[in-house]
């Protein structure tokens, strides 16, 4: 058999890739001693430094694992021009995270959101696992520093939630 698992081939073997899963996703973060929660839905989430993080097995078999982030500001429709400018900086220098705005008309604002997805279809070891995870966060983490020096001033207050 070669380095990868198939779905139907689960080993514990340290170092071998195998299936992932809601279980994998939550023991990955609970081997960091990271707080997290989970929706009715099942639906793993977080925050790191005032920044929402979800954690979603994507695809048509689950087989893809995407971090997402989302930027603390909300930002007045109509920013679109400045905001695409500090990502597109951004993309120019990292290849992760993908990051893109959202407006929301209903509630006047916009939201910057950011994703690192990796294909697990031949499995993935628990060190990968972590490491993507990590990188999903790092990444995203630093990216939204650089929003926030562009755009002081926009980051939510404990009375925006």
């Amino acid at each position: 058999m070669g380095y990868f698992a198939t779905p139907a081939q689960v080993s514990a073997a340290p170092g071998r890739a195998t299936p992932l899963t809601q279980e994998r996703i939550t023991a990955a973060l609970d081997s960091q001693d990271w707080r997290y929660a989970t929706g009715d839905d099942g639906e793993i989430f977080g925050g790191w430094d005032g920044h929402n993080f979800y954690f979603l097995r994507m695809g048509r078999n689950e087989t893809m694992l995407m971090v997402r982030g989302r930027w603390e500001a909300r930002l007045p429709l109509g920013m679109d021009n400045e905001v695409f400018a500090v990502l597109n900086d951004w993309h120019q220098e990292y290849f992760f995270p993908k990051a893109f705005l959202v407006d929301f008309p209903d509630d006047g604002n916009s939201r910057v959101f950011t994703e690192v997805t990796i294909d697990c279809a031949h499995g993935i070891t628990d060190d990968q696992l972590i490491t993507h995870i990590h990188a999903g966060i790092d990444m995203s983490l630093a990216l939204f520093k650089k929003l926030n020096e562009a755009f002081p001033g926009l980051q939510q207050t404990e009375d925006d939630e």
